[in-house]
């Protein structure tokens, strides 16, 4: 608010998902710019998929982008491994000519992530839908099971990161007995809300929750924390966040259920 961006035409990002509660932020600050995204990993040296030209408004930032040249992509489900149709979420596999050809020395490592036809299974969940574009949801190991029902953490996220008091937001699993596992939000409170009454904004987080999404999808917690663990590019680290949990190591912990 500072300065003077009106230069800027474009915004790009990738590495980590962006929310649409950002984007949406972004594009009510920065009318009349575009915005793009980009899909890949390191394994595939480039990108798989990528915004073109002429697809670079805001309705379509969320996605990752259309594929690129002379590159595959097929979505399997993640129980059969049956080759998904337009707007069905399954397992992301790509195949082209920048994807590696297995990692060095690791024979074990190369076959569990590229098959026989040379198929690079990225381990992302996501679907294709019927513009052609990729819609990545979440990782493979970081999905929730509840009562054997895939639910995405960074669904919850995004539902979270709209509302006015929360800075920052991660969930993930804690054992549950019944459900075998349920969602629980570590949440930082924007600086103003920390002076106000977290018990009443843990609660109406969780009945944000319940408000929008299916029973499954419910968060049994809240626990106010004062940072998000990511990695350099920007990733949650949902293990350290499931360490935290197993082990309290003395911290002070704020939790509402």
């Amino acid at each position: 608010s500072k300065y003077d961006l009106s230069h800027i035409r474009r915004f790009t990002s990738g590495a980590a998902p962006i929310s649409a509660e950002v984007i949406q932020k972004l594009e009510a600050k920065f009318p009349g710019t575009g915005f793009q995204q980009a899909y890949g990993m390191t394994e595939s040296c480039s990108c798989i998929t990528k915004h073109p030209a002429d697809k670079m408004e805001y309705k379509y930032a969320k996605c990752g982008g259309t594929i690129v040249a002379n590159t595959e992509i097929k979505i399997i489900n993640l129980e059969t491994g049956a080759e998904c149709d337009y707007n069905e979420e399954g397992e992301v596999l790509a195949r082209g000519p920048q994807v590696v050809m297995g990692y060095l020395n690791n024979e074990k490592a190369t076959r569990e992530t590229f098959d026989e036809d040379g198929w690079l299974h990225t381990g992302d969940v996501g679907f294709i839908d019927n513009e052609g574009f990729i819609n990545i949801t979440d990782r493979i190991k970081e999905m929730i099971k509840v009562k054997g029902i895939a639910v995405s953490p960074a669904e919850l996220e995004d539902l979270l990161l709209g509302h006015p008091a929360v800075e920052d937001v991660g969930v993930t699993s804690i054992p549950d007995d019944y459900s075998g596992e349920r969602p629980k939000a570590y949440v930082v409170p924007k600086p103003e809300a920390q002076k106000g009454d977290l018990v009443a904004l843990g609660r109406e987080l969780i009945e944000l929750v319940k408000a929008k999404k299916i029973r499954d999808k419910w968060i049994v917690a809240v626990e106010f924390v004062d940072s998000i663990p990511k990695s350099a590019a920007g990733k949650i680290l949902r293990r350290v966040l499931r360490d935290m949990e197993k082990n309290d190591s003395g911290r002070k912990r704020f939790i509402v259920k």
